[in-house]
């Protein structure tokens, strides 16, 4: 499939309340299974204390289509759960709260879990979420998202909360998971490159294509490179069975 850019404009709207800021980035997009194009969403809360995260992203409904968010390791660790909603033509809206305890016979559907599992516990540093495209044709085109974000503490107070993407605004390119050097292909610079990670080597530093943590074969980014990135890497490279990049 040839690359195609996918441009990225979040404009991340500052709320008023602690003097913190937490910063929402929206990662780089790289490829998934069926066509699809799939960014993360990483939390850094900067002293801040965010319990409640809430996340407008707004798209060209004409190109994609079909967005589903989907939790992230950082936000699943503290029990907290994502709901996600196209609330308008164009807009999904994610949500990352205390998971729901469905009940058939509570006439509102459900309550909120206790703290121990989500509902006031502080969302840690990491991915919280991954938001999946389908592309409305059967290529990827160019796309323009933009968003906003919203958050409080569990004592209900409004957090400020900033955003990047990709860490830089303007064009991204759509990755391949494990291209850590953005080169098009994953090879052996690729390994070299996630053990520099590991090791701090000056000049090398985390970037989400080389986030390649696997999870029953779908990879699921934990925000962090580590020996079990470079152990994934080593067993696609050499081809170990089950072990399988989009």
């Amino acid at each position: 499939m040839k690359l195609k850019t996918l441009l990225f404009t979040l404009l991340m709207l500052s709320c008023t309340g602690l003097a913190f800021g937490a910063t929402v980035t929206v990662g780089k997009p790289y490829y998934t299974a069926n066509n699809t194009v799939t960014v993360p969403v990483m939390l850094a809360n900067n002293g801040a204390s965010i319990s409640i995260l809430s996340l407008d992203l707004t798209y060209d409904p004409a190109l994609y289509s079909a967005p589903v968010g989907t939790v992230g390791t950082a936000a699943s660790s503290v029990g907290k759960a994502l709901y996600g909603n196209v609330i308008s033509s164009g807009k999904y809206r994610l949500l990352i709260a205390g998971g729901m305890t469905e009940s058939a016979t509570d006439p509102k559907g459900g309550s909120l879990n206790d703290a121990s599992t989500g509902t006031s516990a502080a969302l840690p540093d990491g991915v919280v979420a991954t938001v999946t495209f389908t592309p409305s044709g059967s290529t990827l085109s160019d796309i323009t998202l933009s968003g906003a974000a919203d958050a409080a503490d569990a004592q209900a107070n409004q957090v400020a909360v900033n955003g990047v993407v990709g860490g830089t605004s303007g064009t991204q390119s759509i990755g391949k998971i494990g291209d850590c050097n953005a080169s098009g292909t994953v090879s052996a610079a690729d390994l070299q490159y996630a053990i520099n990670i590991v090791i701090k080597k000056p000049g090398f530093t985390y970037n989400n294509l080389c986030d390649v943590n696997l999870v029953s074969g779908t990879v699921t980014p934990d925000g962090k490179t580590t020996a079990t990135d470079v152990q994934t890497l080593i067993n696609v490279l050499i081809k170990k069975a089950g072990w399988v990049l989009p």
